[in-house]
């Protein structure tokens, strides 16, 4: 085994092990949240994180899977911090929108499915220039 396919199978290895804390703090969502307000924002809220690591493991080719892991990271965090946005305007302590959308990028769980789709992305490139190494 070479540097780059090692590189390749531990940057997977990490994005899994990251999909699956985001998967299980989806899951977790679940118990503490209201869905009487902005039902759909709370619905994708739970179901967007749970849906991490289903689509890590199931959607083939790799490259496929990274995309939709990074699409669905950037459709989370405007989920996220709309939910944000509502409570700090409720509470009157808003500064702005991209505070509120960096504050929300600091939180563990959107900071970690970000990291998924950096691993995907990262171990997507590495393994495809191991293909080209290779068939040199």
């Amino acid at each position: 085994m070479k540097i780059r396919e090692f590189g390749g199978l531990a940057l997977t290895a990490m994005a899994g092990v990251l999909g699956a804390f985001v998967t299980v703090s989806g899951l977790y969502s679940i118990y503490g949240l209201d869905f009487r307000r902005d039902a759909v924002l709370s619905a994708l809220y739970c179901v967007l994180p749970i849906l991490c690591f289903p689509v890590f493991i199931l959607v083939r080719p790799a490259r496929r899977s990274a995309a939709v892991i990074s699409v669905f990271a950037v459709v989370y965090l405007a989920v996220y911090s709309m939910l944000n946005w509502r409570t700090c305007a409720s509470f009157g302590y808003c500064e702005s929108v991209a505070s509120t959308m960096m504050q929300t990028l600091k939180t563990r769980t959107a900071s970690s499915y970000f990291d998924v789709a950096l691993f995907s992305v990262a171990a997507v490139l590495v393994d495809g220039q191991a293909k080209r190494a290779k068939s040199k």
